[in-house]
């Protein structure tokens, strides 16, 4: 009988042991969900994309100044509406008209005149008007 009870007692033991190991394994899993990271390291990764965010943003300029230059036919400083078609065509777009003074509009350009450097990065960047990557891809490839 003394022999059954040690039975019984080691099945606790290990049913004792299995909850203590599943609460364990339960506090592990919590835990990695909310792991701490010291503030240096938050830090340091902040700097780190903002630098990589200013990498990115240098290199998308230079990509829509040198389209610009590009498709700039008259060297007048602005893209007019040939030249900005020119650009569209070269990318794979079409660019009618009406389009082109409703671009103007939104930027604040004047429609006779088109549009300059800057308002083109802006189009490129702030208005979601066309991926000056994939475009100078296109053009300079």
């Amino acid at each position: 009988m003394s022999h059954q009870h040690e039975a019984s007692g080691s099945d606790d033991d290990m049913e004792s042991e299995d909850r203590a190991m599943d609460a364990l394994a339960a506090a592990i899993s919590e835990s990695e969900g909310a792991q701490f990271v010291e503030p240096e390291v938050t830090r340091e990764q902040q700097v780190i994309a903002e630098v990589a965010r200013r990498r990115d943003a240098a290199e998308t300029k230079r990509k829509s100044d040198a389209i610009f230059d590009r498709f700039d036919a008259d060297g007048d400083g602005y893209l007019n509406f040939d030249e900005l078609r020119a650009l569209g065509l070269a990318t794979g777009g079409e660019l009618p008209h009406p389009a082109f003074v409703a671009i103007c509009e939104e930027l604040g350009a004047a429609p006779h005149r088109g549009v300059t450097k800057s308002l083109l990065l802006t189009m490129y960047t702030d208005a979601g008007l066309g991926d000056a990557h994939r475009d100078y891809n296109l053009i300079f490839s």
